[in-house]
């Protein structure tokens, strides 16, 4: 892999990381509430995000 792939991998994982380890009693409680949302609105919530970082990645 490219330089560029492992630096933005370690850049989605602090971002990944802020959040539980900054606040993690609401970040428990948003897990909670996103588990108990339906499949579906879960799944189209994923492929929006993908979207956009795929759209994102290809304008930058």
């Amino acid at each position: 892999m490219s330089n560029e792939l492992w630096l933005a991998l370690a850049i989605v994982f602090i971002i990944e990381g802020i959040m539980p380890m900054l606040m993690p009693k609401q970040w428990q409680k948003m897990l909670t509430s996103v588990s108990q949302q339906p499949t579906d609105k879960v799944r189209k919530y994923a492929g929006c995000l993908v979207v956009t970082g795929f759209v994102l990645l290809f304008i930058l």
